[in-house]
């Protein structure tokens, strides 16, 4: 389902380029510049929403992690989580999930790495 941009204000890609996620040192092989670079440009195009390039996520084992925020939308909507972003084929099927409202079903090529996010203050309780 398309929603309108009065849905998408206030969306944020966080991006994490922290420690590890967006280095060469653990992935040699990805073009981390590429990668934000589609990442950036698909967001540009989306009225209310903007990308974030953070250093870190805490979620350093599952690496080069973006999570789209959406602080108006329904609980179980609000954040959705990629872990493990490392391909052309994942970063081109996200930007184009972001394209189309970043709402619904993820595409079968990014679909794999969604996780749900526990935060370390409730992990260390666990």
């Amino acid at each position: 389902m398309r929603r309108n941009h009065l849905d998408r204000l206030g969306t944020v890609l966080l991006l994490c380029r922290g420690c590890c996620c967006g280095s060469r040192d653990k992935h040699p092989q990805v073009d981390h510049d590429s990668q934000e670079r589609v990442l950036t440009d698909e967001v540009d195009t989306q009225p209310g929403m903007e990308l974030r390039v953070v250093d870190c996520l805490d979620e350093c084992d599952r690496s080069n992690v973006a999570v789209l925020r959406r602080p108006g939308a329904p609980a179980r909507e609000r954040d959705t989580w990629l872990g493990g972003l490392l391909t052309e084929r994942a970063t081109t099927a996200f930007a184009g999930w972001i394209a189309e409202g970043g709402f619904g079903p993820l595409p079968d090529a990014v679909s794999g790495l969604r996780f749900r996010h526990v935060p370390p203050r409730r992990r260390a309780r666990g």
